[in-house]
């Protein structure tokens, strides 16, 4: 059921990311854009500058949410790993290995590792809902919310919890423990708006593009339609979601009042740009802290923490 629920609505994205290149791709315009965007050598350090520093920052909430158990060194090359391996393989398996090379520090345990990767990226799921939010009421985008769909997430969450609380009490409670001590005082707060910001940062890449290719994105429209797309991503089954990112972030800026053609070419640009930035921090990551191909094979073979 969980697989249904997560490769229907991936099947039919990509079915929309045919029509749309079926229709909307112009090798040219794109090779055109490229162009120019290599064009502004300084512009192109900047927004990658931009969106290395959204890594940082969510490296840093890492770090503050355990409590200083781990350097910071050490979540930033989780987080850089994970994005590579996301970049690589059409599974999004990234978070394991982010989990996992925190664990080579002995203060960190597996579980607690798996535990605060998952807290994490329900954050971001969050801020990212939350952007949205924001933007649909601030630049009054006419858009009408899937209601069903709400409840629906919402009664799914319900059940899981209520499952969870009954067949595993002292799982729930141990992990409740370890996300009150994380959230406590100025700390929790210190972690959601470093989260936050790091979404705001991450739509470095989209902005700058924009800039280039003429067109006009205010910088809340742009952490809108990037937050949109980031958001869609939960339904990855291609490598670094391609199809997938292209859909959302076409919509998001047909909703900005973009021609669907000026938006293809806008998506599959920032997308390359995005690709080629996590093979070359990848590469970089390689270099200071090798981690064999076998290695990270084994820890992909690995389905969670277990409760006890």
């Amino acid at each position: 059921m969980r697989r249904f629920f997560k490769l229907g609505p991936a099947v039919l994205i990509l079915l929309v990311f045919v029509f749309l290149t079926f229709h909307y791709f112009d090798g040219k315009q794109v090779w055109k854009g490229l162009i120019e965007l290599f064009e502004h050598p300084f512009l192109l350090c900047t927004i990658w500058i931009v969106y290395f520093l959204s890594f940082c920052l969510k490296a840093w909430a890492w770090q503050l949410y355990l409590n200083g158990k781990a350097h910071f060194s050490t979540c930033l090359i989780g987080i850089l790993y994970s994005l590579l391996v996301n970049h690589l393989l059409p599974i999004k398996v990234g978070d394991l290995v982010r989990a996992k090379i925190l664990t080579r520090d002995n203060k960190v345990s597996d579980e607690e590792a798996f535990h605060s990767v998952f807290v994490l990226r329900v954050l971001d799921m969050l801020c990212l809902i939350g952007i949205t939010l924001i933007g649909l009421l601030s630049l009054k985008v006419s858009f009408k919310f899937p209601v069903s769909s709400i409840v629906a997430g919402g009664i799914f969450c319900m059940i899981t919890l209520s499952v969870i609380h009954k067949y595993f009490p002292r799982f729930l409670k141990r992990h409740f423990s370890l996300f009150k001590k994380a959230f406590s005082g100025k700390n929790g707060l210190a972690i959601i708006v470093i989260t936050f910001l790091s979404w705001v940062l991450e739509g470095g890449i989209l902005y700058g593009t924009v800039i280039v290719l003429n067109g006009e994105l205010s910088p809340m429209e742009t952490v809108f339609a990037n937050s949109v797309t980031i958001a869609g991503q939960v339904f990855q089954i291609t490598p670094g979601g391609i199809g997938n990112y292209e859909s959302f972030l076409v919509f998001a800026l047909s909703l900005l009042g973009f021609p669907l053609i000026e938006g293809y070419t806008i998506a599959v640009i920032t997308h390359f740009m995005k690709f080629l930035f996590s093979y070359l921090a990848g590469a970089v990551v390689i270099v200071i802290y090798p981690i064999s191909f076998q290695t990270i094979k084994g820890w992909i073979k690995v389905r969670g923490v277990r409760g006890k």
